[in-house]
C-alpha cells in the first residue's frame, strides 16, 4: 500500500502562446509522504507554482494523474480526460490549506474574524466557529493580537493569522508558496520554525515552495529541483545536499560555491606523486571526531585544509571540506576506506592544478 498522501505522475502543464507551445511542467512524477516537509526549489519561472497548483487541481493538467489522500482527482492519459465531481473536488480541497507570499487578509476585519470567515461554510455553530478561531490564534501564538486588524500587525503575524485561517478546516496537507518571501530574515526563520512546530504537533504534511535554498535547509526533510519544468534532481535533503549531481542543485545549495573557492586556491598548487586533492561531507556524529588527526596516526597520511564550511540542515551540521592527502597510495586508498566507514563521503577532484 502506498505511503504517500500525494502522487504526482507524468504531469504535463502546457500553454499555447501564438505559435508556440510554453512547457510549463513537462513530464514530471513526485510522492509525497504523511508528515514530510518537501521542498520544492527552483529558480523563477522554473515551474514550482504552477506544478504545485496542480495538487488541488487550481491548475488543470494537459496531462497526467494526480492522486490525492488516496483520491484519483485528475487522470488524463490521452484525449479524455477522468476527474471526480466538483462537490467530491470541493471537499478534497478543504483537506488543502495554502498560504502565499501575500497574506491576503481581509482588511476590515480583525485577526479572529479572518479566521473566522475560513469557517463560515462549516456545520460548527457561531459558538463552536468562535472557540475555534481563538484555538487557531493560539496555535500560531497570535491569541494576544486577536482584535487587532491586519494594518496593526507586522507582516511575520499576518503570515501567521494566514496559517490559522488555513488550518481552519483541519487540512491534512498545508501549501507554502513562497510565504516567506516578503519577510525579513528574523520573521521568515519564526515563521518556518511555526510551520514545523505544526508539522510535529498535528502530523501536518507541508509543501513548501521556495527559491530560497536556506528555507529548506531549516525544516525540510525532503527536496526536489526544479529547472525548465522538471524535477532535476530530488530526494532526503541530506543526501541531496551530500551528494548532488546538478550544477544548478549545487549552486542553490551553495556547495558550487564552495568548489570554486577551493579550486581558487589550489590554481597556482600542483600536485606532487604522493599527492591527491579530496571533497569530504561529513556530518552526524563525525563531525564531532578528529578524524583527520587519526589519518595520521593510523596510516600515516598528512592533511592540508585548503577550504572548509559548515551548514545547518535542519539546525543539525554539516560539514564540508576540500584537502591534499599526502602520503603513499595505499595508504591514501586506506584513508578512503577509513572515512566512508566513519560516515564521511569521499570524493576524489579529478582536476589537473597548474
Amino acid at each position: 500500500m502506498s505511503k504517500s498522501i500525494i502522487e504526482l505522475k507524468n504531469i504535463k502543464v502546457y500553454f499555447s502562446e501564438k505559435e508556440h507551445t510554453i512547457k510549463a511542467v513537462n513530464n514530471v512524477s513526485l510522492q509525497v509522504e504523511k508528515a514530510d516537509i518537501y521542498g520544492i526549489v527552483g529558480y523563477s519561472g522554473a515551474g514550482k507554482s504552477t506544478l504545485v497548483r496542480v495538487i488541488n487541481l487550481l491548475q488543470r493538467p494537459t496531462a497526467g494523474k494526480v492522486v490525492v489522500n488516496g483520491a484519483v482527482l485528475y487522470d488524463k492519459e490521452e484525449s479524455v480526460a477522468k476527474e471526480i465531481s466538483p462537490a467530491a473536488l470541493r471537499n478534497q480541497r478543504r483537506k488543502i490549506g495554502m498560504i502565499f507570499q501575500h497574506f491576503n487578509l481581509l482588511n476590515e476585519q480583525t485577526a479572529l474574524k479572518n479566521v473566522e470567515f475560513a469557517l463560515k461554510h462549516s456545520s460548527l455553530s457561531e459558538k463552536e466557529r468562535l472557540k475555534k478561531a481563538m484555538h487557531l490564534l493560539e496555535l500560531v501564538g497570535l491569541l494576544e493580537q486577536k482584535d487587532q486588524f491586519p494594518s496593526q500587525l507586522s507582516g511575520g503575524q499576518q503570515q501567521r493569522v494566514a496559517i490559522a485561517r488555513a488550518l481552519a478546516n483541519d487540512p491534512k496537507i498545508l501549501i507554502s508558496d513562497e510565504a516567506t518571501s516578503a519577510l525579513d530574515p528574523k520573521n521568515t526563520n519564526q515563521i518556518l520554525d511555526l510551520l514545523q512546530s505544526l508539522n510535529q504537533k498535528l502530523g501536518l504534511t507541508i509543501v513548501l515552495i521556495t527559491h530560497e535554498m536556506e528555507a529548506v535547509k531549516r525544516i525540510a526533510n525532503k527536496v526536489a529541483v526544479m529547472e525548465n519544468g522538471q524535477i532535476i534532481e530530488n530526494g532526503q535533503l541530506v543526501d541531496i545536499f551530500t551528494r548532488a549531481k546538478q550544477p544548478l542543485t549545487r549552486e542553490l545549495i551553495g556547495t558550487q560555491n564552495d568548489s570554486t573557492e577551493a579550486l581558487k586556491v589550489l590554481q597556482s598548487y600542483q600536485t606532487a606523486e604522493n599527492e591527491e586533492i579530496y571533497h569530504l561531507v561529513y556530518s552526524g556524529n563525525s563531525i564531532q571526531e578528529p578524524l583527520t588527526t587519526r589519518l595520521y596516526q593510523k596510516f600515516n597520511v598528512e592533511t592540508s585544509i585548503i577550504y572548509g564550511n559548515v551548514y545547518l540542515l535542519k539546525k543539525k551540521p554539516v560539514g564540508t571540506l576540500h584537502v591534499i592527502f599526502h602520503g603513499e597510495k595505499k595508504s591514501r586508498q586506506k584513508v578512503g576506506k577509513y572515512l566512508l566507514e566513519h560516515g564521511v563521503l569521499v570524493e576524489k577532484v579529478e582536476r589537473e592544478v597548474i
